[in-house]
This record gives structure tokens, sequence and C-alpha cells, in this order.
């Protein structure tokens, strides 16, 4: 679906990383697999209808290697955008949620639980994240008029752009699943609510 006149805008999250699944990876720079490389060209040759005309990525690499090769296959302008990159974990990167809660399970819970307002040790807030993605979010978009944008990045990114699409409340972030190659699709009009037109959490 495309709205006349609005910009559609497609948001990937990455495939499959290499290293230990299902843990807080934030800011550790590990690369694709060879099957999470495949997930998102998979997805992207079904969701490049019309064609990007610009895209964007987190500096990240299992975002930014896929996102920099596609960019120089298509001859598609690409922006590096360092609001794009995933939560920071603090001292909980590299843990499962499950690892981090047995290691302070009060603050676990409260993380998970709070109006964003709870970090973990050394690292960002739900509504920290939320405030520099958000902020990036309408850099990028400024000067859009029409055309099919591409945001590759991360599932904590998306689940703030989400709960601000749907108006609902940092705490309910943990609340959607999006994984390996998850996306959703927003339209933007210049003096109009961005409407949320599609949600697909399964990589297939």
């Amino acid at each position: 679906m495309k709205i006349e006149g609005a910009t559609l805008v497609t948001v990937l999250r990455h495939g499959l990383v290499a290293g230990r699944p299902h843990v807080y990876r934030g800011s550790l720079d590990d690369a694709m697999t060879r099957q999470g490389l495949e997930q998102v060209r998979e997805a992207v040759a079904r969701l490049a209808t019309p064609a990007f005309d610009r895209i964007a990525s987190s500096p990240y690499r299992r975002c930014l290697d896929f996102a920099r090769a596609y960019a120089d296959e298509t001859e598609t302008p690409l922006d590096v955008i360092e609001s794009f990159r995933e939560m920071s974990f603090g001292a909980w990167e590299g843990l499962t949620p499950g690892e981090a809660a047995r290691l302070d399970p009060e603050l676990h819970r409260l993380f998970r639980g709070s109006a964003g307002t709870v970090a973990p040790p050394g690292g960002e807030t739900v509504g920290q994240l939320s405030a520099r993605v958000n902020a990036g979010w309408d850099a990028w978009l400024r000067d859009s008029d029409g055309g099919h944008r591409l945001l590759v990045t991360h599932a904590g990114v998306m689940r703030v752009l989400l709960m601000g699409l749907l108006g609902m409340p940092h705490s309910h972030a943990y609340r959607v699943a999006l994984p390996e190659a998850a996306y959703f699709r927003v339209s933007i009009l210049a003096g109009a609510a961005p409407v949320l037109l599609s949600l697909n959490s399964c990589a297939a």
C-alpha cells in the first residue's frame, strides 16, 4: 500500500548474527552470518517495490555490511546514522536476559517493566534510546517528499519507533517480537500523523 504523495519507509532488522544467540548484544560489533545475510537479502527482494531511492543504516557491522553492499549494487545513496545504533546495555552486553536477571534480579525487573526510566549498569534507558532514535528519524526524513526509503537497523531501535507510532508507553517495548529480518512499513506525509502500514515479525 502506498499513500499518494507520502514517503514510504521500510524498517528492516538485520539477520542472524555470529556469536551467542538471544543476548543483549548492544554495541558488540558482530557481523551477520551467511544465513543472516541470506535472510535480509530475501526480505529486501520482496520489499523493494517500489525501488528504494535512499538507504540508511546503523553504523554496526550486522547492519552496515549488508546496507553498504546493497547500496553499491543498486547505486542508491546510503546514510550511515549514529542515532540508529542499538541500545547500549552496559555491563549486560553479551548476557542473555536470564543471565542478567540472575546477576541483578531487581534491577533487571525494573529495567524490563519500567516506563523507560531504568538503565542497565553503565547502559541506556529505553527513554534515552527513544530520544536519540526519534531525533535521528526526524532528521533523516526532514527532506523526504515521496519515494521509498529503507532503514537497516536493530530490534531496540524498531521497538521505540513502533512505540511512538502506536502511542504505547516505553514499558511495552519488549511486548513486540522482532526476530531476524523482521520489518515494518510506515507512511510519512507532511502535516499528517505517520501511518503504520504493516508489521511482519516473521523471518520467513
